[in-house]
């Protein structure tokens, strides 16, 4: 089963607070937690658990939502959302300056907040994937706190690490293989292997890479992976039975 999307709200008036958890809630996202000062939304942010924040920008406390986001971009690397009654050029700029991925201007409704969340996880993807070998990358998968975002139709899938049982390579794009189903996205295997925790994750054939928690058997030439025989290749099979610590 896919995860829900877990989405920080920063805001100091509770009516607004109070409307976006129930719009969050009946949209199908996850609320990791929320808060009226930017001190207490960092300790919200410490549990590790947040994939995405709405930040208002103006808290009537000695921190603003411009001082958090700077805290969440050097401490968290997740995107954040503006919410803000404000759109002068003053208050653009310095927020501009954090790099939000993305505005919400009240008041709002559940149409635009889907579209603010949605299109901030497009933009912090495309943002990440400037960061890949050749700028090769659709913006199809991002990598937020331990799990991946695949594209799925015209929003982002929530998909723990841990979940992924194997990866298999079609060229350039890549079958990440599930409980709950296979997920298609765009990536080579050399560069989707670089952002998986490689104490966690074995690349066993050119074409293939294992979860080595989802191993139940070692075979002569294959893994055993749920109920699929992934192939081991020559030239790794060493190093990958040196990682797994075999005992006789």
């Amino acid at each position: 089963m896919k995860e829900q999307v877990r989405v920080l709200v920063v805001e100091d008036e509770f009516i607004t607070l109070d409307a976006l958890r129930d719009a969050l809630e009946d949209m199908g996202y996850g609320i990791s937690g929320d808060a009226m000062r930017a001190k207490d939304a960092l300790l919200v942010l410490e549990r590790g658990d947040t994939d995405i924040a709405i930040l208002d920008i103006h808290l009537r406390h000695s921190e603003s939502g411009i001082w958090l986001a700077e805290q969440i971009n050097e401490r968290f690397g997740i995107p954040f959302i503006f919410l803000t009654a404000f759109t002068d050029k003053k208050t653009i700029a310095e927020a501009g300056a954090t790099s939000p991925a993305a505005y919400l201007v009240k008041p709002f409704n559940q149409q635009d907040l889907y579209a603010a969340i949605e299109l901030a996880l497009v933009t912090f993807a495309d943002r990440n994937s400037n960061r890949q070998e050749n700028g090769d990358s659709s913006g199809n998968q991002l990598l937020i706190n331990d799990s991946i975002f695949v594209k799925d139709g015209l929003s982002y899938k929530k998909i723990p690490l841990k979940d992924i049982l194997f990866v298999e390579a079609f060229k350039n794009y890549l079958e990440l293989v599930t409980d709950a189903g296979r997920f298609v996205v765009r990536s080579t295997l050399k560069d989707f292997l670089a952002t998986l925790p490689e104490t966690e994750f074995l690349q066993t054939h050119r074409s293939y890479i294992v979860n080595a928690r989802a191993i139940k058997e070692i075979g002569g030439n294959y893994l055993l992976v749920h109920d699929t025989e992934v192939p081991i290749s020559r030239q790794l099979k060493a190093d990958i039975l040196r990682k797994l610590q075999l005992y006789s």
